[in-house]
């Protein structure tokens, strides 16, 4: 497997394709990772948990990043390797890794995670029902 620039991936992005948000998400910055070496994969891809070393009901919890020598990030701290390899956001990176922020990213990051699903004001899960969760993100 390739990417954009002929060369072996030098990690692989794990996203959830079943959630809206998340793939619109990658297709909006795979092109740009790509080009840094990183292939993105949907989380639903067979053998993906296996891959991965954990259950399939942990699988869908957050993304995950698999560099090529096989070290595994998942959450904000896959992103986080993701933002250090483009130059300009580096700085974000960094910023977002200090001690007072780094909690604050991680926490604010499984939010999302957990609500992913209703980010567009209807549950995606159980489309018959408002999202209680979503009302910070709903356009006026």
């Amino acid at each position: 497997m390739t990417v954009t620039n002929g060369t072996l991936p030098i990690g692989w992005v794990f996203y959830d394709a079943d959630c809206p948000f998340c793939a619109r998400g990658a297709a909006r910055w795979s092109e740009g990772f790509a080009r840094r070496g990183f292939v993105w994969l949907p989380l639903q891809t067979p053998g993906t948990a296996a891959r991965l070393h954990v259950t399939e009901a942990d699988l869908r919890a957050e993304m995950r990043l698999q560099l090529a020598d096989g070290t595994i990030y998942s959450g904000i701290h896959a992103w986080l390797v993701l933002l250090r390899s483009i130059w300009w956001l580096r700085p974000l990176a960094a910023v977002m890794a200090l001690p007072p922020l780094g909690g604050l990213a991680a926490t604010g990051y499984r939010w999302i995670a957990r609500h992913r699903h209703c980010l567009g004001g209807r549950c995606a899960v159980n489309r018959r029902e408002p999202c209680r969760h979503s009302a910070f993100f709903e356009m006026p």
